[in-house]
């Protein structure tokens, strides 16, 4: 029988591990919470506008929901792109540098279960 614990303590090691010599801006808590709630959307194929990123959560305000926002498009993490119907619209989306950083976690959470 698993024992979880140990897994998701191995797991954090690693994780913690790779962010230090990792080749991906790093990334604080309050950052790698906003990727976890945006990639819900991602991975359902949604479209999430910035309004709707500053509402996602009501455990952070909507002020520090945008300024963390600014700052995940200044490390590639995401990126801004405009409606093609109405320009004061922006979707937030994922960069190629948010997949890796995904695949690399995800990489990592199979390597702790082994």
């Amino acid at each position: 029988m698993a024992n979880f614990k140990l897994i998701y303590q191995k797991f954090l090691n690693l994780a913690n591990a790779v962010e230090e010599l990792s080749e991906f801006p790093t990334l604080d808590p309050v950052e790698q919470k906003m990727l976890a709630l945006l990639s819900k959307y991602w991975s359902d194929k949604q479209k999430i506008t910035v309004v709707e990123a500053m509402h996602m959560t009501t455990e952070i305000s909507t002020s520090t929901i945008f300024r963390y926002l600014k700052k995940l498009r200044q490390k590639g993490y995401i990126e801004l792109v405009v409606d093609e119907m109405d320009n004061r619209v922006k979707y937030v989306s994922a960069t190629a540098q948010t997949d890796s950083y995904f695949n690399k976690m995800g990489k990592l959470m199979l390597k702790a279960s082994s």
